[in-house]
C-alpha cells in the first residue's frame, strides 16, 4: 500500500509556455513506456517475447510442421487478450526468421521443420544425464544454459539459487483449481515452493512477493493492481488446430463450456466470445452444479468444450447424450512457456 502525502501546488507556469500533456502510465497507451502492457523491467520479456519463444518451440519440436496454419492475428490476439499489434509482430519476426510464412489472404504458416535429429536429442540426452549427476534441478540446467549462452564470454553470470528465489514468486490465477495446477507445474520447474496468489486478494496477497507470474489472461489485470513489481506472462495457449476447429463452427452451433469452477468458465467464456462464440450460442456450466443443470445444459448443446481433466470428472457424474460432439479444449503450459520462465527468473534473481 503506497501513502501519499500532500504537497503545495506547483507553481503556475508563465503564460506564454504550455504545460505538456502528462504521460499515461496505462499499460499499451502511446506514451505510458509500457510496451504490449508489460513494464521494461531487467530480465522481463514482454508479452510478445513470450508467444515468440511458445511459437519457435512447438515449431522446434515437430508440434507444429512445415504447412500448418496458424490462427489469424486477429483471432489470437482477442483469445490471448493481448494488443493485435503484439501478435501481428510476432509473425513478422518469425517470419523473418525463416520460422513462418504469409501467403496473403490465405494466412500465415509454418516453414521450417523441426531441428530435432537424432544427433541433436543424442546430446540433449547426455547433457540431462551430466547434470543429474551433478545434482542440477532442471530448472537450474535452463537458466544455466540461457546465461552461459548469453553471456560475454570469460565472464559467465552466476546464477541464484532457484529455491530462494521461488520462495519469492507468486503466481496468479483466477479459480482455486487452475491455481492448484499451474503452481504445482511451476514449482517442478523451478526447484521450490511458489506462493498461491488468488487473482480477487491483490494486492494485499502478493505482499514479500518480489515476482508475480500469471497468464497472458490476466496479466494486464495483475500489472494494474500491482504496479510496483515485475509481472511475468505466460503463453498458456490451446492446441491450435482446435482453436481453429472451435472458430469454424457453423453459427447456429449451440456450445456447452463446462469447466471446474464459475471463475474458470466466466475467464474461458470471455477468450471464446472473443474469437466469435457469442451468447446465446454459448453457455456456461461447472461442476459444481447440480446434476440435473448440468444435464439439462448438455441436452440443449451440439458441442461440448471441456479440459480433458474435466471430461473424466464430468462422465464420472452424468451421462454424456450420444450426439453430442466432444471437443476437449484447454490452455496448457508447455515446456517453451516453461523454459521462456525458468530463463527470465534467473535474470530477475540476478537483478534483485
Amino acid at each position: 500500500m503506497s501513502i501519499q502525502l500532500a504537497a503545495a501546488a506547483p507553481p503556475s507556469p508563465p503564460p506564454h509556455r504550455r504545460r505538456r500533456p502528462a504521460r499515461s502510465t496505462r499499460p499499451g497507451h502511446p506514451g505510458s513506456g509500457v510496451r504490449s502492457g508489460l513494464a521494461v523491467r531487467p530480465g522481463v520479456r514482454a508479452p510478445g517475447e513470450q508467444l515468440a519463444a511458445e511459437i519457435r518451440h512447438r515449431i522446434l519440436l515437430g508440434r507444429l510442421r512445415p504447412g500448418d496454419r496458424l490462427p489469424p492475428v486477429r483471432q489470437l490476439a482477442a483469445f490471448l487478450r493481448v494488443n493485435r499489434n503484439t501478435v501481428a509482430q510476432v509473425y513478422r519476426r518469425l517470419a523473418a526468421q525463416g520460422y513462418l510464412r504469409t501467403d496473403g489472404r490465405r494466412g500465415t504458416f509454418v516453414r521450417r521443420g523441426s531441428l530435432l535429429t537424432p544427433e541433436v536429442v543424442a546430446l540433449l540426452d547426455r547433457l540431462a544425464r551430466a547434470a543429474a549427476r551433478a545434482g542440477l534441478t532442471p530448472a537450474e540446467l535452463q537458466s544455466l544454459v540461457t546465461v552461459r549462452g548469453s553471456a560475454t564470454p570469460g565472464r559467465a553470470r552466476a546464477l541464484p539459487p532457484a529455491p530462494r528465489l521461488a520462495a519469492r514468486v507468486g503466481f496468479v490465477e483466477c479459480n482455486p483449481v487452475d491455481l492448484a495446477y499451474f503452481r504445482r507445474l511451476l514449482e517442478a520447474q523451478v526447484g521450490g515452493r511458489i506462493r498461491p496468489v488468488p487473482l480477487g486478494e491483490l494486492p494485499r496477497a502478493a505482499g514479500g512477493c518480489a515476482v508475480l507470474v500469471t497468464t497472458f489472461f490476466h496479466l494486464e489485470e495483475v500489472q494494474r493492481r500491482v504496479p510496483d513489481r515485475p509481472v511475468l506472462g505466460l503463453a498458456a495457449l490451446p492446441d491450435f488446430a482446435t482453436l481453429a476447429e472451435v472458430a469454424r463452427l457453423p453459427r447456429g452451433t449451440r456450445v456447452a463450456l463446462v469447466c471446474a469452477t464459475r471463475e474458470g468458465a466466466e475467464g474461458k467464456a470471455r477468450s471464446l466470445r472473443a474469437v466469435g462464440l457469442r451468447h446465446p450460442r454459448l453457455r456456461t456450466a461447472t461442476l459444481a452444479d447440480p446434476p440435473d443443470c448440468l444435464a439439462a445444459c448438455l441436452r440443449e448443446a451440439d458441442v461440448l468444450l471441456a479440459a480433458p481433466r474435466v471430461l473424466e470428472r464430468l462422465r464420472a457424474a452424468i451421462p454424456l447424450p450420444r450426439r453430442l460432439r466432444v471437443i476437449p479444449f484447454a490452455s496448457v503450459l508447455s515446456e517453451g512457456s516453461l523454459a521462456a520462465l525458468r530463463a527470465q527468473l534467473a535474470a530477475l534473481g540476478a537483478a534483485l
